[in-house]
């Protein structure tokens, strides 16, 4: 079986990057990990995003069009495993190739955000896809709702994280507080109440974007749009990472938000504190491999903080539980047996 992995933006460079050991291949979604398990599966990149990569009118055109153009361009291609939702399975069914294989990071989001006419064509682009696999249980149950779904056909294959590249590094009793991500589900305005209670550093690592509007203590140090070599050095410098994010209903960002950095925490070995959101339960387990607090609240955080700091043995206690934790079920190679299983299934 021939299968094709069109994601959003290029890999071209990070796969170069990965081959070199610079950077994780979490972003992979594990293709570089199927062919070990049988399935012949290599990247494409959208001719009309290879022509044009700028910014302006014509990537809004090429950004949107390739949708369209992708089916004729995957020829000789089984499946097609990707994000791209809005279009694309519509014509790849109305091409009657390739199968399209969805992968929901994103969906419940984007339709919930979208109009009513975009809603309908994109329930019809979802509906043709030949399956759809979604990072969390809760995350498949809330698509089979909002779409109206076939749940047969909705499968859950929890996200995996570069196990090597994030590796484990002794803990750092007298480090900083660390929070890492750039969704806008992302709630730094209460990480950013709970650090001005607490007499210890904290870094911040986010993009512009998510801090429009929030007042930030003296004790939090930002960092913008850093690369993952350095987002490597600070987890290692870290005595407590936490993953705040914005309860159930909020209007942006993704329903997912948080699964990437809760898993690069987890393998660096450090304990971690967490929103206690459904879409996450499926990767902590709440008081052995993390602690978890209430949504928006920022009290319960900074006592969780607090308590992490405090408690050396928690902290070593957390972080070796959430590392065998990667090392058991979450990452890349387990991913990728997780979809290997779902694409080998499109044949029966």
């Amino acid at each position: 079986m021939k299968v094709a992995f069109v994601y959003p933006n290029s890999r071209s460079a990070v796969v170069d990057r990965i081959a070199r050991g610079e950077a994780p291949d979490t972003t992979l979604l594990g293709q570089n990990h199927l062919r070990e398990l049988g399935i012949d599966a290599t990247i494409h990149d959208s001719a009309l995003r290879r022509r044009n990569r700028r910014s302006g009118l014509m990537h809004r055109i090429t950004w949107n069009a390739r949708e369209v153009t992708l089916p004729w361009e995957l020829r000789g291609v089984d499946v097609a495993c990707t994000p791209l939702a809005r279009v694309f399975p519509l014509m790849a069914r109305a091409r009657r190739a390739p199968r399209v294989l969805l992968v929901s990071y994103h969906l419940c989001a984007t339709f919930e955000r979208s109009t009513p006419a975009a809603r309908r064509l994109l329930r019809a682009s979802i509906r043709s896809a030949a399956a759809v696999v979604c990072v969390s249980e809760a995350g498949a149950g809330r698509l089979v709702e909002l779409v109206g779904l076939d749940a047969s056909r909705v499968h859950v294959a929890q996200l995996g994280v570069d196990e090597r590249f994030w590796a484990t590094t002794p803990p750092a009793p007298d480090g900083y507080v660390l929070t890492v991500g750039r969704d806008l589900a992302r709630d730094y305005a209460t990480f950013a109440r709970a650090m001005a209670e607490l007499p210890v550093k904290a870094v911040l690592v986010a993009k512009r974007e998510n801090l429009t509007g929030i007042e930030l203590p003296p004790n939090v140090e930002v960092r913008l749009d850093i690369g993952a070599d350095e987002v490597r050095s600070l987890y290692a410098g870290a005595a407590c990472v936490v993953v705040p994010i914005h309860g159930e209903g909020y209007v942006h960002g993704t329903e997912n938000s948080g699964t990437i950095a809760l898993l690069e925490a987890m393998a660096t070995g450090r304990p971690t504190v967490v929103t206690d959101r459904p879409t996450l339960r499926d990767y902590v387990r709440p008081g052995e491999s993390a602690l978890t607090v209430p949504a928006e609240d920022a009290r319960a955080l900074g006592e969780s903080v607090s308590r992490v700091l405090g408690d050396p043995e928690l902290a070593a206690a957390l972080g070796g539980s959430a590392r065998r934790a990667v090392d058991e079920r979450f990452t890349t190679r387990a991913l990728a047996a997780r979809l290997a299983r779902v694409i080998e299934g499109l044949d029966r």
